[in-house]
């Protein structure tokens, strides 16, 4: 079927077209009109990139899909449920006189919970991609209602998102409070133990106690040396017996031994002149004999004198090490009490700088737990809308006369296959196969004359 062959149908059965047009435009008229009105109220919440972190307090970029859920916040039965407390006293009049309406007297009528299932039936959230704008729509019959509640919707949702965000930071307070107390007999303890410590020691300076007590210990380490020396050289003199006189270290033996070695060469000399029996010979051994016996005694007296130093030096030895003993004890001990002390003050430190850290962050999280501040930001509140948002009636029309155009062109081309005729001579040249001879052109007249030219 060629174009024209279609118009000529179309323009055959035209009135079947304009038919359903019509019908159809007054059907969508008629129900535009008889449809109920419906507003659509907005506001727009600014919501800033960045969030406080609980613990430190500083600012950091919001995480990916924050938008996401402070969409679903908005939705979420909480603030549907909250939204009846933040409505203007005209607003909540009309709410309560729509829930009475609702309720029809069955029972006491709850305004708050017809509310909260309105505002979730009707309540949409739109976010774009890109920035922090959310919208926040709600539709409704009455357009003053429908801004009143919406603008309600965005009270409720940033003071739950404040109270979202308190609540952790009370909870957390809480419990740091509690941890607080734990801390601080942990430190009270830890002081008691040290403070017990240096009274049942007497400690009041205790590193420079060790200190002077260290140089005591070096100087008897160096004194007992000095002592070891002079012992041993002691013992060296003494030796055994006579021979532990050192002739060079004695003057007088020395000289008893220079004369008696003088005496007994006279006495020599004198035994080879005069003979045992002479006198000058006997006076000369007298006198030998005198010089050995004074040699003798001096020697006594020299061994009684090294002896008697020797037993002075291993007796100030034995003190002097018996002293080193004791002050090395001392000294060891201090370093167990230093050492004792420096563990008993790690504690106190730890225990210190846990109970500051668990302070400040207590601290922290209470302040935190009294903000009354959030990141949105209302930037345009909802107006009562002046047009309704459906039906729309331009755009219902425009439908119905599609809808009709194409229904008389469907149910023509359908009349017009179930009862075929002709009504140009390519009709006939298609259909049939033959060629067309002659034909009578259309002449100036009415409709019906032109119609009642067929071939």
């Amino acid at each position: 079927m060629s174009l024209s062959s279609l118009l000529r149908i179309l323009l055959a059965r035209w009135w079947i077209t304009a038919a359903l047009l019509v019908v159809c435009v007054g059907v969508m008229a008629v129900v535009s009109l008889l449809l109920p009105r419906t507003y659509v109220a907005s506001t727009e919440l600014i919501m800033e990139g960045q969030v406080q972190d609980r613990m430190t307090g500083e600012l950091a970029p919001a995480r990916s899909g924050y938008i996401a859920t402070q969409a679903e916040i908005v939705r979420s039965r909480k603030v549907a449920g909250r939204v009846y407390d933040y409505l203007p006293d005209d607003i909540r009049a009309m709410v309560d006189a729509r829930a009475k309406e609702a309720h029809d007297g069955d029972g006491e009528a709850r305004p708050a919970a017809w509310l909260a299932g309105y505002v979730r039936r009707n309540l949409s959230v739109g976010t774009e991609k890109g920035n922090n704008v959310m919208t926040i729509s709600l539709s409704g019959e009455e357009p003053e209602l429908a801004a009143g509640v919406v603008n309600s919707v965005a009270i409720a949702y940033i003071d739950t998102s404040i109270e979202l965000r308190t609540d952790p930071a009370r909870r957390f307070s809480t419990w740091y409070q509690e941890q607080l107390k734990l801390l601080r007999g942990n430190l009270r303890e830890a002081r008691g133990k040290l403070s017990d410590f240096q009274q049942k020691h007497g400690i009041v300076g205790l590193n420079e106690q060790l200190d002077l007590e260290n140089a005591r210990l070096a100087e008897l380490s160096s004194r007992l040396v000095d002592a070891q020396d002079q012992s041993t050289q002691d013992q060296l003199r003494q030796g055994n017996g006579d021979r532990a006189v050192s002739v060079p270290d004695n003057a007088a033996i020395q000289n008893l031994r220079a004369q008696l070695a003088e005496a007994e060469a006279e006495l020599n000399d004198m035994s080879n002149r005069y003979g045992e029996r002479h006198p000058e010979y006997r006076r000369q051994a007298a006198r030998v004999q005198s010089l050995r016996a004074s040699l003798a005694r001096e020697r006594s007296i020299a061994a009684n004198s090294l002896e008697s130093t020797a037993n002075v030096s291993q007796s100030r030895l034995e003190e002097l090490q018996q002293a080193f003993d004791d002050q090395k004890q001392r000294v060891l001990a201090l370093k167990e009490q230093r050492d004792e002390l420096d563990l008993l003050q790690q504690e106190v430190q730890m225990a210190q700088e846990a109970y500051n850290a668990a302070s400040g962050r207590a601290q922290a999280n209470t302040l935190e737990s009294r903000l009354a501040e959030t990141n949105v930001t209302v930037l345009n509140e909802a107006v009562p809308p002046s047009m309704p948002t459906s039906p729309n009636v331009k755009l219902n029309l425009v439908i119905a006369t599609a809808l009709g155009l194409l229904l008389g062109v469907a149910l023509s081309l359908i009349l017009e296959l179930t009862n075929r005729r002709v009504r140009s001579r390519s009709d006939i040249e298609e259909t049939l196969g033959l060629p067309v001879l002659a034909y009578l052109p259309d002449t100036p007249g009415s409709w019906r004359q032109r119609e009642a030219q067929t071939i």
